[in-house]
């Protein structure tokens, strides 16, 4: 044994004191399928699409498949959603991040899935969202305004199916990371 590492397991500086950080990131296989099965779709109704009424309308729909294919082909290149570290959370609200300390938090409140099909969801409560929701972009202030509607809250990320959490103790993982500075709840 070293001196150095005699001072290092002596003096507590290993690698287990310090929390791994939480993310979520949307799935790479159901994003990928989707957009390869919407791409090939499209392929088959621009395919067999013509002039005639019939034909017009396989033409839109090769068109909202194509755009689907898109999305969930961008889906595949946005990365990740939520990042939770030891100095706070940051979520992405379309191409703009978000973030606060946890002395910030009110609390944040975990949904988890029920069943294969449903998504989970993790809402961030602010202590004073005022200045947070101001300092956002127009389109960005408009998405957490649509997501407060049907969450409760202007920040939240959901996982489950389209979205994947790094550690499966959802809970127990951001508890961690907020180490008593914020209550880390669970909905029921």
């Amino acid at each position: 044994m070293t001196e150095a590492s005699a001072l290092t397991r002596h003096h507590g500086f290993g690698l287990d004191d310090k929390p791994v950080p939480f993310t979520i990131r949307a799935s790479q296989k159901v994003h990928g399928g989707l957009a390869l099965g919407a791409g090939l779709v499209a392929v088959g109704f621009a395919a067999s699409a013509s002039g005639t009424p019939t034909g017009v309308l396989r033409w839109f729909a090769a068109a909202a498949f194509a755009v689907l294919a898109v999305v969930c082909a961008r889906a595949l290149t946005v990365g990740d959603m939520l990042v939770a570290d030891d100095v706070g959370i940051r979520l992405r609200i379309g191409d703009e991040w978000i973030g606060t300390r946890w002395q910030e938090i009110e609390e944040v409140t975990v949904l988890k899935r029920r069943h294969p099909l449903d998504d989970g969801r993790i809402a961030v409560h602010l202590l004073d969202p005022g200045p947070t929701l101001a300092a956002m972009p127009g389109t960005t202030r408009k998405t957490a305004d649509a997501n407060r509607r049907l969450t409760g809250s202007s920040l939240a990320v959901p996982f489950g199916l389209t979205a994947r959490p790094s550690n499966g103790e959802v809970v127990q993982a951001l508890h961690m990371l907020a180490d008593a500075r914020c209550p880390v709840r669970e909905q029921l």
